[in-house]
């Protein structure tokens, strides 16, 4: 399955490649047809709720609790932390 960073590359490149160059950017699809800057659009903010998603994710966070100790996003105290 294909991470945030290699499905922006790929989308980049055939940004790029529609304009005859070896990438492109997301601000810059003015050159695509309607249909094409509409899904551009709609990868882009894919690609924005899955960054959102991943970043609640509570195996992705770390806290101190009031005792001192370190938990994970679940609540499960984490072991060694410092």
């Amino acid at each position: 399955m294909a991470d945030y960073e290699d499905t922006a590359d790929r989308l980049a490149k055939v940004i790029g490649n529609a304009q005859g160059k070896s990438s492109g950017r997301f601000d810059d699809i003015e050159h695509l047809t309607i249909d094409q800057q509409l899904k551009v659009c709609e990868i882009s903010a894919l690609l924005s709720v899955a960054q959102e998603l991943s970043s609640l994710n509570p195996q992705n966070l770390k806290q101190r609790g009031d005792d001192g100790e370190w938990y994970d996003g679940w609540g499960n105290k984490l072991p060694n932390q410092k």
